[in-house]
């Protein structure tokens, strides 16, 4: 086995546990803070770097890696999508006042309809190249549903949250 297949294979253990772990914080519960919601989404957002390292290694590590193994890796790029998608949900549907009224919420409501819509788009393609099974794709679709509801809560919350300040 090359070094890097070896390097690839590590990182998907290390993608297994962190997405495990995001799992975990899904379980506990809805984040209480928005400082608490910053750091499940830095989280998720390593899970996504890991992926994205990972599939760029794909190619170059080829016969060496079990079959499938893209395909696993984009199961777990919409595993971890489905996961924050529920943190995220419960979250924005019942948001903290720092979320509505604070000075900073604007920037991340925009950062967060930016992320959401960047995803929407892909979604169908990633779930066409997963190849996964109708159960997983039912699930799925239950995230595609809550994506949509999160892009409308949004905009809901970026008609009410303060505007950036501007300088004249």
């Amino acid at each position: 086995m090359s070094k890097l297949t070896d390097v690839v294979l590590r990182m998907s253990r290390k993608l297994t546990e962190d997405i495990a772990a995001l799992a975990r914080l899904r379980a506990a519960g809805k984040p209480k803070t928005f400082p608490r919601f910053r750091e499940i989404r830095a989280a998720y957002l390593d899970i996504q770097g890991l992926i994205f390292s990972i599939q760029e290694r794909l190619e170059a590590a080829g016969k060496e890696l079990p079959p499938n193994f893209p395909q696993w890796v984009l199961r777990q790029k919409l595993s971890a999508i489905a996961i924050f998608t529920d943190i995220s949900h419960s979250f924005v549907s019942d948001p903290p006042l720092a979320l509505t009224s604070s000075l900073g919420a604007f920037d991340v409501l925009v950062a967060e309809q930016k992320a959401f819509n960047e995803t929407l788009h892909t979604f169908d393609t990633m779930l066409m190249e997963a190849g996964i099974d109708d159960k997983t794709a039912d699930e799925l679709d239950a995230t595609r549903t809550k994506i949509e509801q999160i892009l409308g809560m949004i905009e809901t919350l970026l008609l009410t949250s303060p505007k950036i300040l501007e300088e004249f």
